[in-house]
């Protein structure tokens, strides 16, 4: 019997695959790197350490590489795949430089000020499914989803949970997810249900600034993936 399922590999790179699933999650790894064209060593010539992540209590925990697929009960589920020394999704902390004397310190030159630059929102809610957030402010939920997503999309999703599968739409809350709002022609992301942006989890209000080009948002854990793109006008 084979299982399907959904892995990443990146912050915007997912794709569904399907295997046994008396599979080893070491043996699905394996192949897994064969099959995306992983990288099998990294930058000082090291060997990667691959493993399987899932979604678990707003958090990302390592899958056990002894247990089958079907132990692990992953079927029509999201799960990531990354180096176990270094998740792709686990952001660098930025440096601080080092403080100079007062004695060192330089008079401050004024910098030229550069125009502020405006930026159009747009949702690529599913491919060929691209929409334009008009003003300032949207609302993203499940209902907002079925309203602007394919109607044979949303029928297959319906079908899906009629046949006792999982479905991304269901881990979208029906009324207000989340929200995108522009303040002084920057956009930001505010969660009221668990967001995903680039792998971390956002919640109970809690507001990220979206950086241009854009990004790719998970509503709900394991829920619907939503690319947003900030285009100069």
């Amino acid at each position: 019997m084979e299982y399907e399922f959904e892995v990443c590999w990146g912050p915007s790179q997912c794709k569904t695959v399907a295997c046994a699933s008396y599979q080893k999650i070491s043996e699905v790894i394996e192949s897994l790197v064969v099959h995306l064209n992983l990288p099998r060593y990294d930058a000082r010539e090291q060997r990667i350490e691959y493993g399987l992540y899932r979604d678990r209590e707003e958090k990302r925990e390592r899958i056990q590489d002894t247990q089958t697929l079907a132990q692990a009960r992953i079927r029509a589920d999201r799960v990531y795949i990354a180096n176990v020394t270094a998740p792709w999704w686990q952001t660098k902390a930025t440096e601080t430089p080092p403080q100079k004397s007062g004695t060192d310190r330089l008079p401050r030159r004024k910098l030229p000020v550069t125009p502020s630059r405006s930026y159009v929102c747009r949702l690529q809610l599913a491919p060929n499914c691209v929409v334009v957030v008009q003003g300032d402010y949207l609302e993203l939920n499940r209902n907002y989803l079925l309203e602007k997503l394919p109607s044979a999309m949303v029928l297959a999703e319906k079908v899906r949970v009629f046949s006792g599968y999982n479905s991304r739409l269901m881990h979208v809350s029906r009324t207000r997810h989340c929200d995108l709002f522009r303040q002084h022609e920057q956009w930001y992301i505010r969660a009221h249900k668990p967001t995903y942006v680039n792998g971390q989890v956002l919640n109970h209000g809690q507001t990220s600034v979206i950086q241009p080009p854009g990004t790719t948002i998970v509503l709900g854990q394991g829920g619907w993936s939503v690319t947003v793109e900030l285009i100069e006008q």
